[in-house]
């Protein structure tokens, strides 16, 4: 507990903050103030402090041969600082830091190491210490990574409060060391680039771990090729032993070069990340056995561990690569391999083990496999185990039998890109991560997942949660549908919101605060786009018109024109007028329409023709398998021709994919044949491609780009967006400083008679941006039934009590419109404390009858809340409210937390009512 915070003004308290937005993860014990104080970016010095004793420490205890010093630590945090808040920082190293100080200060932590430990009680250098008060924030870290995930929290109070933060204090510690998520880049190549920005997402949620599976095949069974040799295999690195490179297969330029993997490591432990590569054997090893056809067995993918030269072969592979690998520990693989050899693959596994021990000090992982041993054979103690499905390994049993476990279980940890594993047993594997059997594991409501918690089946069957056998967890995504199943965003796509939530657990622990169910979904939405160093959501800025970009031909312009703009991504509505072939590329990908007619993306270099597929097919999506159609239904899946001139519509969102639109009907969407075999049915799946926006060539005569995927909008009846589509960077709207800009304001009264309904109204002019008015609408009689509230879409009103804090009253705005799964507008901030703005609040308040009841209306497109209070009026302290929610907008307690902050107290709702001020919406709408 944090006895040594409770002084004058200090108290525990339950609740994080009261910001709109939840920490991922929570810091483990915080303290509030009594105290109204608040930090703020815009009024202090911008310098970053670090102790000069502290700034050389890095940790030994991380598993990186190349762990940053603090100062290099903080030199990252500077970047992030300046890209967030769109100033520059200075960093100063100081003999000894001061608590006078304004600005950011980074030191070591100042209390007792034992203070910090993980959930087994270890001590850790990963703990740090965070004090924040009005002029100055400390970060105190037990080690070099404890300072740096300080400052992530930090950055995400900073973000979530808009650049002003309540003062408080707070201590935290990872519960396991081990946390981690898997890609399976052994079936598709993926960029440097692309790996060091889903490094910097991971690490933003304290996820400390990269679990590089660099080599792999496509199933054998499948059915995809006539030939095993023809079938897909991928090895990701760039042997400089020429003499190796077979094991490539032509493939290349698509590898990392030994420059580009140190660079990865680099990155990644900049952000405390360390990359665990995994070369896989003796299973899965087509890359092998196609370059020596001699080693394998006749289930081409296995290794024939009997043949002298197979041993051999593999430790040479490893031999090259040991020395890129900056890490303590690596992972062999070593998976289904055929059970009746098992003593061939145990007497493997030992031998790799040693080899890479003796060769590089490093120690070895693998994949639980069932090995029953005929000549009572063991794998040897110093492996890890990474246990990922039961009939493979039992976690209890591995522990008592004294290995260490690293949880991966399936049921909770397993992603198949774009197409679930189905019927596989025990567990299907979802498209996207399925986080609620991390918030509901085993399927019982409330019982948030920990790294301790293996068994979904028999639920008495889990580890202690301070077992200090078990290392952690990780989760994993899996290419089991082939290269050209997925798009390299499309696998951001399925982790974006596993990462947080796992990243979250498993810093949490059992003895951590839980997350909140209800609002993650909305805070990954929020941080997403927002964390540092990365743009997975293909983020751009919207104009002042309400949409992303607006481009038409003019006379002057050449064929070839440059927008500059990358990409934009999930989810979009981007229209092109065309009137021949054209092609138009980003970053990503690349759109083209040929002297044909023909349609097509291109991406990661597999091309996807526009195909026919009915209205149906394309927008009502089957609910077990969204985004599947199934082959046997009325879809041809032909290649569609396109007609020049003509006006298209792509409409884009991650579940749908990409389906192209014209005059309101559906033409077809861009698709992949996943071919089934013994796992899964056939089926073609969709294709979700961000925008490609810079760089157009030929005959496109003017382009609209605008956020968001409103199929029925596009297409009339069906295809609704869902809830449960994965909105990606579409939940906001990025400023071009990063945080919103603190407005400036001038109030205005009015009087008039809307809709035969006497009102007065405040206005709010934000920095030019958006029109926000405050109103009071005053009702003399009753309100005729056909009677309409002003524009829905540019009322947003609050009223804040005099005592009321207008920071948190704008943070709770901001989660009951825009951020908790609302639509909305989160870049407005609402601040309503001058004289002048209060004075005309009074003014008003007195003009009306206070024997009346007073409305507020709280709206954003169709997001609407119609409270009432009291009859005291606005002016006295209400008592009672009575709430009206649209069926789409947010929750109660969503509403709750907003109201308790604008009306400055605690409130308690009783049952809904039925009352006027409903058919005043229903008139609304």
């Amino acid at each position: 507990m944090l006895k040594e915070y409770l002084v004058a003004g200090i108290l525990l308290a339950s609740p994080l903050l009261a910001v709109a937005q939840d920490l991922i993860p929570p810091i483990l014990e915080k303290a509030d103030s009594f105290v109204e104080e608040t930090w703020s970016v815009d009024s202090i010095p911008k310098v970053i402090y670090i102790d000069g004793e502290f700034a050389s420490v890095s940790d030994k205890d991380g598993l990186t041969l190349i762990p940053p010093s603090a100062h290099e630590f903080a030199t990252t945090f500077q970047d992030d600082l300046a890209k967030i808040t769109g100033s520059n920082w200075t960093l100063k190293r100081v003999d000894k830091l001061s608590n006078n100080a304004s600005g950011i200060s980074l030191g070591g932590y100042t209390g007792e190491s034992s203070d910090l430990t993980y959930e087994n009680g270890k001590s850790t250098s990963e703990g740090y210490e965070i004090i924040i008060n009005s002029n100055r924030v400390f970060i105190g870290g037990s080690g070099a990574r404890g300072m740096w995930w300080g400052t992530r929290t930090f950055l995400q109070l900073l973000l979530a409060a808009n650049g002003t933060i309540t003062s408080t204090l707070g201590r935290d510690a990872p519960a396991y060391a081990t946390r981690g998520y898997m890609l399976d880049a052994g079936r598709k190549c993926y960029s440097k680039d692309f790996l060091k920005e889903l490094c910097s997402y991971a690490s933003f949620f304290k996820m400390n771990e990269f679990h590089y599976h660099l080599s792999d095949n496509y199933p054998l069974n499948r059915g995809k090729n006539e030939s095993w040799r023809d079938v897909y295999s991928h090895f990701s690195l760039l042997p400089e032993d020429k003499s190796l490179r077979g094991i490539l297969h032509g493939r290349e330029n698509e590898t990392l070069s030994k420059n580009d993997f140190a660079e990865l490591q680099s990155h990644c432990a900049s952000r405390g990340v360390t990359v665990i590569p995994e070369i896989e054997a003796p299973g899965h090893s087509l890359y092998l056995t196609k370059w020596k056809p001699e080693l394998a067995l006749a289930k081409k993918d296995l290794l024939n561990l009997t043949h002298p030269d197979t041993l051999p072969t593999v430790q040479s592979i490893w031999k090259e690569f040991l020395p890129w690998f900056k890490t303590k520990e690596v992972h062999i693989g070593a998976d289904e391999y055929d059970a009746e050899l098992a003593d061939d693959y145990i007497t493997f596994v030992n031998k790799m083990s040693r080899f890479i021990n003796s060769t590089a000090s490093k120690r070895s992982r693998i994949w639980g496999t069932h090995e029953p041993s005929k000549r009572n054979q063991t794998i040897d103690k110093n492996v890890i185990i990474q246990h990922w499905q039961y009939g493979q390994s039992d976690p209890i049993q591995l522990v008592k039998d004294g290995y260490d476990v690293i949880n991966s279980e399936d049921w909770w940890a397993y992603t198949s890109l774009k197409n679930d594993h189905m019927p596989i047993l025990p567990a299907r594997y979802p498209q996207f991560c399925n986080e609620s059997r991390v918030f509901n594991f085993a399927d019982k409501e409330e019982w948030q997942w920990t790294p301790a918690d293996f068994n979904p089946v028999n639920t008495s069957l889990q580890l202690k949660s301070d077992d200090e056998r078990l290392r952690g967890a990780t989760l994993a995504a899996w290419n089991d549908n082939g290269p050209d199943a997925s798009t390299q965003l499309e696998a951001y796509y399925s982790m974006r919101r596993g990462i947080a939530v796992v990243g979250g657990r498993a810093w949490s622990g059992s003895r951590g605060p839980k997350l909140v169910e209800k609002t993650s979904d909305g805070s990954v939405d929020f941080y997403s786009p927002r964390a540092p160093d990365q743009n997975l959501d293909r983020v751009l800025s919207l104009e002042d018109n309400g949409t992303l970009l607006s481009w038409t031909r003019s006379d002057g312009d050449e064929k070839e024109v440059h927008l500059g703009h990358g990409s934009k991504g999930m989810n979009y509505t981007l229209t092109l007028s065309i009137t021949g072939p054209f092609t138009l590329t980003g970053p990503d990908n690349t759109l083209s329409l040929d002297n044909n007619g023909n349609m097509v993306f291109t991406a990661d270099g597999w091309e996807y023709p526009l195909r026919k597929v009915t209205k149906d097919d394309a927008l009502d999506l089957d609910p077990g398998a969204p985004g599947r159609i199934w082959v046997n239904t009325s879809s041809t899946h032909k290649p569609v021709k396109m007609s020049t001139p003509s006006e298209i519509t792509l409409v884009t969102d991650a579940l749908h994919g990409t389906v192209v639109f014209i005059d309101g009907e559906v033409v077809g969407r861009f698709e992949v044949f996943v071919y089934g075999g013994r796992n899964t049915q056939f089926s073609w799946s969709q294709m979700a491609f961000v925008a490609p926006l810079d760089k157009i060539v030929g005959d496109l005569e003017g382009l609209g780009l605008t956020g968001g995927s409103n199929f029925t909008e596009v297409g009339g009846t069906g295809g609704k967006e869902s809830a449960d589509v994965p909105q990606g960077s579409d939940a906001v709207r990025i400023p071009p400083r990063g945080l919103y800009t603190v407005p400036t304001y001038q109030t205005t009264l009015h009087h008039g008679q809307p809709s035969d309904s006497d009102y007065e109204s405040l206005s709010l002019d934000v920095d030019g941006d958006q029109s926000l008015k405050i109103v009071n609408t005053h009702r003399s009689g009753s309100r005729p039934s056909g009677a309409k509230h002003m524009d829905p879409t540019a009322l947003i009103p609050i009223r804040m009590a005099p005592d009321a804090d207008q920071n948190l009253a704008a943070s709770f705005l901001q989660r009951a419109i825009g951020n908790a799964g609302c639509l909305g507008f989160p870049g407005w901030r609402l601040i309503s404390r001058n004289d002048e703005f209060e004075r005309e609040i009074s003014e008003t308040e007195a003009s009306l009858k206070r024997a009346e009841p007073i409305e507020m209306l709280i709206q954003a497109g169709t997001i609407v809340l119609l409270l009432q209070h009291g009859a005291d009026g606005l002016g006295d302290t209400p008592t009672n409210f009575a709430i009206h929610k649209h069926p789409e907008s947010c929750g109660y307690d969503s509403a709750k937390l907003l109201l308790e902050q604008v009306v400055g107290h605690r409130i308690c709702f009783g049952p809904e009512q039925s009352h006027s001020t409903l058919l005043w919406y229903h008139a609304a709408s």
